[in-house]
């Protein structure tokens, strides 16, 4: 990037905020993507580490030093491109989220867009027309989505094939098991090679993340398979299928397991709300729409409040997500939309209810856990999920990255005794009956009784002085005095826009397509989808003059 960006319309950048100090691994990981900032940097950091401050002080140093001239986010989903927009106007950076490509490129006093990899596959050729024509930072989140679906990998590649530099941000370790990720190095076993990495250890060290609990329930499931009726428990050792078999009936919505470890999790959420943490939330992981909607149903009958159920096909999930993170509701069901990217700090209590057994998937949905919120001082969290040997195993590999980083003693970790539980109940259903009860050996990495700790407690020595402040992109900001988002104040401008052009139209019998002609010619662009804001504001004071609702 020997050259300097082309001018830009968009407003000036403030200086980064002095109260915003960047974390060691940060300011380190910066240093080193500006010794070479071109080509691609894959930057690996556990959740809550601080990922989108990251990668928005690179955007702010970039732009700032004339090295680019606009910013692309590609997230996974719109809600997170919102929320990666919102985060950046906290910075003076203006971003468009969820541009539809039918709009061509954002206005010129934006500094960039935030659009998801579905939109990028629909139309690379946008994208690529707009990354030439403004030096362009792309800032990918969770790129493992580009290695999903081989046509969006592809068409990632030749929308920001070009673009100045290409920062990657991972949340979770990933490998090419079909189609290799864009930009990204692998190793001959498969696995992806960082050029930074932040891993649960360096943030155990650092006192970054909050501690987490992985309590791991048994019990006797029986089921129906082949004619035949089986009845196991998760510690007999089971063929692929029955083993799956087994997990779906522990998971069945009317079944005595998920009874039993639902009131479990709502007696954990009460004890951390009387612990000095009021709002503090539940999240359940159901596997699909309708096993959501009875686990919610099963839930509101325990806890008397009626969760709030956020799915992946929901055109209103990002802003009931936003609705929870915000308030103090007890519990929230989900599935698939809040796996990763989304930051709810409150979250305390987690059900992992769905049969999904990959090392990603369960990475991400312990990352929702691990945020820290300013208080209590002690706020561990608490996974509930079934005795399933591989989910088992999964969480044991986690603990052994806690484990190599500190020599703790055990004394000072919390315990959780084994319950006992009922005789199981027949339930007539397809999993014909099941029962629960807290297990009472979890792994070799802990004496029987003990429950499996991804982080020390905070009482460890190791951080009991250790206080880092929040990240302000892990926990939005409610003060009232921050400024508006300048794709709020867009998005109110165009909806402002659009009212006046209907009463003007009413009122002079013109067709709403004439009036937005005359408007456009006046203030000089060809659709309202160009205005820049100083447009839009000045279409509003033509159309109020015209209306006489100004003198």
């Amino acid at each position: 990037m020997s050259s300097p960006a082309p001018r830009t319309s968009a407003r000036p950048l403030p200086a980064w905020p002095a109260d915003r100090p960047l974390r060691a691994w940060q300011a380190e990981a910066l240093d080193l993507l500006l010794g070479e900032p071109d080509g691609s940097f894959l930057a690996s950091a556990t959740p809550a580490a601080g990922k989108t401050t990251f990668g928005l002080k690179v955007a702010h140093e970039l732009l700032r030093r004339g090295l680019v001239g606009r910013v692309a986010i590609a997230a996974p989903t719109t809600h997170i491109c919102r929320q990666w927009a919102a985060d950046a106007a906290r910075y003076g950076i203006d971003l468009e989220p969820n541009r539809p490509n039918g709009e061509g490129p954002e206005p010129r006093d934006r500094h960039g867009v935030a659009v998801t990899y579905q939109t990028v596959a629909a139309g690379p050729a946008v994208h690529r027309r707009a990354a030439a024509g403004r030096r362009t930072l792309l800032i990918a989140d969770e790129p493992h989505h580009m290695g999903e679906l081989a046509a969006w990998g592809q068409s990632a590649a030749d929308a920001f094939g070009g673009a100045a530099l290409r920062l990657l941000l991972s949340g979770t370790p990933f490998r090419s098991d079909n189609t290799a990720i864009p930009w990204v190095d692998y190793d001959d076993d498969g696995l992806s090679s960082s050029d930074f990495a932040y891993s649960y250890t360096d943030a155990l060290v650092d006192g970054v993340c909050r501690p987490i609990t992985f309590m791991t329930y048994g019990g006797e499931m029986e089921w129906v398979s082949g004619g035949e009726t089986r009845r196991f428990d998760f510690d007999v050792a089971l063929p692929r299928q029955e083993a799956a078999r087994r997990l779906r009936t522990a998971l069945d919505p009317d079944g005595d397991w998920v009874g039993e470890v639902l009131r479990d999790a709502d007696a954990r959420l009460t004890d951390c709300r009387a612990d000095g943490h009021p709002d503090a939330g539940g999240l359940v992981v159901a596997a699909d729409k309708e096993h959501a909607r009875r686990l919610a149903a099963r839930l509101a009958a325990i806890s008397g409040d009626q969760p709030a159920i956020v799915t992946s096909d929901d055109p209103g999930a990002s802003a009931a997500i936003e609705r929870f993170a915000r308030g103090s509701e007890r519990w929230l069901v989900s599935v698939l939309m809040v796996s990763e990217g989304v930051d709810i700090p409150r979250l305390r209590v987690g059900v992992y209810a769905t049969a999904a057994r990959t090392e990603l998937f369960f990475r991400q949905v312990v990352g929702r856990f691990v945020r820290r919120t300013p208080a209590p001082s002690r706020q561990m969290s608490f996974l509930l999920l079934p005795a399933d040997p591989q989910l088992k195993r999964l969480a044991a590999a986690i603990e052994e990255e806690r484990r190599h980083a500190l020599a703790l003693d055990p004394a000072l970790e919390e315990r959780d005794e084994p319950v006992e539980r009922s005789a199981p109940t027949q339930d007539g259903f397809v999993a014909l009956s099941s029962n629960a009860r807290l297990d009472d050996v979890i792994l070799s990495t802990t004496r029987p009784g003990d429950a499996l700790h991804l982080f020390a407690d905070e009482s460890s020595p190791d951080l009991a002085t250790t206080t880092v402040p929040p990240e302000r992109d892990e926990e939005p900001e409610t003060a009232p005095t921050e400024p508006e988002p300048a794709y709020v104040r867009r998005r109110r401008l165009r909806d402002r826009r659009s009212q006046l052009v209907a009463e003007a139209a009413r009122g002079s019998g013109e067709e709403h397509r004439a009036v937005n002609a005359r408007l456009n010619r006046a203030v000089g662009i060809r659709s309202v989808n160009d205005a820049t804001d100083a447009q839009l504001e000045r279409s509003i004071a033509l159309l109020e003059r015209e209306l006489g609702l100004v003198g």
